[in-house]
């Protein structure tokens, strides 16, 4: 296999301006690049301020995550960290993971940087390097900048991948050039803590000489447990606690199509039902049409609810970044996505010890698949599935309670890798 010396003159000089040039056309049309490149301006300045808070007394470790999802699950393993003495730094690829960030700063004091990753040019990277001077680099999932590893491995700056996968169609696995390639930079990280078997057998595949690959578990399970306990449940009126909580998180119209006239059916059949539909997008456009939807029942937005008394049977969600506090007032969730792209975050509504359907489309999600296998969780493919099992759960009380306390076992037994990550950071840097 060819070697860093090989790839990095052909990725710096061929691969990154290409990358580059398609991700500034991408941007015309969409607007999350457009923003995310329009975060990069000023970004050395920022750096330079935000870096006036290092501490040299205090060991910094670096995070570098893609986006939202990735950054919580570097999240519990940044905390053990801030707690015990270290300062983080966090670069983020996308917009998306900023905003994240930007809700929780305050938080984490610790947290002396986070901000967007720039260009992965060398020129960069050895100038971001130079201002952070990192005790140690941990990337999560897969997000790895080339550049950044291949000169960060150069100053013996011990390196992590967190949380690491490897799809079996992985072009990383399946293509001799492009395994190649990544096994020039896998061979460059310290560390590479597997999510399962699976997946460390696969990162061997691609680089069979790394001795530094084991099985650490996947930090997600910590996170969503770790937020269980911190979260701050929105205030609802009163009324909500005497119902039956039917939460819809992150659904779209191609979930709505299928999990709607159900539910409709549902209202009118069991009174003490109370719904709550969290759409994954909030234009008004789509607010419009659930409320169209809803129109022969008591509904409200979910800012609007303080400035009206009235007992409601649907509320909507107007705002984001409120689904996870709001499955504290659930009994049961529908949880969309799946019958599009893929499933949306099922983790949440299991760690609040709620029963999750969704769609037919859980591939991409591992405890998903798991938690359907062993009847945890539960797919439907059509209406008529839905309004079955909808009306199971909702018949059977001791059924639903038994399904999300299983479904809440499973989460907490996955737990702990958060534990042995920082574990063996902290030991690699002492």
């Amino acid at each position: 296999m060819a070697t860093r010396a090989f790839w990095q003159p052909i990725y710096s000089n061929l691969l990154l301006p290409a990358l580059y040039l398609a991700v500034k056309t991408a941007a015309l049309k969409d607007q999350k690049l457009k923003e995310t490149l329009a975060g990069h301006k000023g970004i050395w300045q920022r750096i330079e301020t935000q870096l006036q808070k290092r501490d040299t007394q205090m060991p910094l470790i670096w995070f570098h995550v893609a986006s939202a999802g990735e950054y919580l699950q570097a999240l519990p393993v940044m905390q053990r960290l801030m707690n015990n003495g270290y300062q983080c730094a966090l670069t983020v690829t996308s917009v998306s993971g900023i905003r994240w960030v930007n809700k929780q700063r305050a938080n984490y004091p610790n947290l002396i940087l986070a901000d967007y990753f720039p260009l992965d040019s060398k020129h960069n990277v050895d100038k971001l390097i130079g201002l952070i001077k990192p005790n140690a680099m941990v990337f999560v999932k897969f997000d790895l900048w080339p550049n950044l590893i291949w000169q960060a491995s150069k100053k013996l700056i011990p390196l992590f991948l967190i949380s690491a996968t490897l799809h079996e169609k992985s072009k990383r696995v399946t293509s001799a050039v492009a395994r190649s390639f990544y096994q020039s930079v896998y061979a460059s990280l310290d560390q590479i803590f597997a999510v399962t078997k699976t997946d460390e057998q696969r990162f061997l595949e691609a680089c069979p000489s790394h001795h530094g690959i084991s099985i650490a578990g996947d930090t997600r399970f910590d996170s969503v447990l770790d937020r269980r306990e911190q979260i701050s449940p929105p205030k609802l009126p009163d009324y909500v606690k005497d119902k039956t909580v039917l939460v819809l998180g992150s659904i779209w119209p191609a979930d709505e199509q299928h999990i709607f006239p159900s539910i409709l059916q549902a209202l009118d059949t069991f009174p003490d039902l109370l719904v709550i539909a969290a759409p994954h997008e909030t234009d008004q456009d789509h607010l419009q049409a659930i409320e169209t939807t809803f129109k022969n029942y008591t509904q409200g937005r979910f800012t609007q609810l303080s400035q009206d008394t009235t007992e409601k049977r649907v509320i909507i969600v107007d705002t984001v970044g409120q689904l996870s506090s709001i499955y504290h007032y659930a009994d049961l969730a529908y949880v969309g996505g799946a019958f599009s792209t893929g499933v949306h975050n099922t983790m949440e509504p299991c760690a609040m010890g709620l029963p999750a359907v969704f769609g037919p489309f859980y591939q991409n999600s591992p405890e998903a698949m798991a938690m359907v296998n062993e009847k945890k969780c539960f797919s439907i493919n059509n209406e008529i599935e839905f309004t079955e099992l909808l009306f199971k759960l909702l018949r059977d009380e001791e059924f639903r309670l038994n399904t999300g306390q299983s479904a809440l076992r499973f989460i907490e037994q996955q737990a702990g890798a958060s534990d042995i990550c920082f574990s063996k950071i902290k030991d690699a840097i002492a």
